[in-house]
């Protein structure tokens, strides 16, 4: 694994990296979008939103196919129940270029392409809720709100997969294959490398990527099972919290103090950290100021 092809100016994750970072990432987007939607598509442009300030990509997979509609998968082992609300900003700032400021007020109509919207989740934790909406988060429940923005939630975890037509994709299917490897091992990385490679998973892309892989496994792993430690360290002092100050605030706070030791002990850069609080980075370091 030493010779290895280095292409990333900014972090990514290994998710984002198969699915649209490295060279086989348009065809394994195809072959993605075809397992989610069933639908066939030729040209594919990447449109993910970048965070220059932080070197950091602000989500994980975007594109346009065929120009016809737009297509955002985000891939979480926590789920976060501001996604919808996370999605309904990106979609804002994408849709920014298909129009100038002046064509807001011409008699033209400007044409979208038609936005879907995905989370792959992988996290160990039962996954109880399959759909996300912006709606859920509005003050004033109705049956029809005029705004609304739907999530699908998909258990992409090597077993559930096997039980759906995601594993007919062949790309994800060994990507969590990958995933439920250095799980079995505890974090071994190059011991469940090894082991994908002897079985023909992600072969190519194992020995194009060698170190660069173990490294993004490695950190991924390490922030998964510190979150998850943290997280039950501090949920309790949330809940107690949450007992005086309401539950959802408690827990909340849970989640920012953990979140925050993970940048503290050099597990999760901040920006990381600030997506998945969903806030940007200055918000978050703000609101966590004598958390950690």
């Amino acid at each position: 694994m030493s010779d290895v092809k280095t292409t990333r100016n900014y972090k990514d994750t290994l998710f984002g990296s198969l699915f649209y970072s490295c060279d086989e990432a348009i065809e394994n987007a195809k072959a993605l979008y075809k397992a989610l939607t069933g639908k066939d598509v030729e040209n594919v442009e990447k449109c993910r939103l970048e965070d220059v300030l932080f070197r950091q990509f602000m989500n994980d997979v975007a594109y346009i196919m065929d120009g016809v509609f737009i297509c955002f998968v985000e891939h979480q082992s926590t789920i976060n129940p501001n996604m919808a609300l996370r999605l309904l900003i990106y979609l804002a700032r994408t849709y920014e270029r298909f129009y100038t400021g002046d064509d807001l007020y011409k008699s033209t109509l400007i044409e979208l392409p038609t936005p879907e919207f995905y989370v792959l989740y992988n996290g160990t934790n039962k996954l109880d809720k399959y759909t996300l909406k912006l709606s859920d988060a509005f003050k004033s429940k109705t049956d029809f709100p005029k705004l609304e923005l739907e999530v699908k939630v998909i258990d992409i975890n090597y077993d559930k997969m096997q039980e759906t037509d995601l594993k007919n994709c062949k790309i994800l299917s060994e990507y969590s294959f990958v995933v439920d490897t250095v799980r079995k091992y505890n974090g071994d990385v190059e011991r469940a490398v090894k082991e994908c490679i002897e079985k023909g998973v992600l072969v190519d892309y194992l020995r194009h990527y060698g170190v660069e892989v173990v490294n993004m496994l490695f950190e991924e792993y390490n922030a998964e099972k510190a979150l998850e430690i943290k997280g039950k360290e501090e949920y309790e002092k949330g809940v107690a919290y949450g007992e005086s100050k309401g539950k959802a605030q408690g827990e909340e706070l849970g989640r920012l103090k953990t979140l925050a030791g993970l940048v503290k002990d050099g597990l999760l850069s901040l920006a990381e950290a600030a997506k998945r609080a969903g806030m940007t980075p200055t918000d978050f370091e703000i609101k966590t100021v004598g958390l950690a």
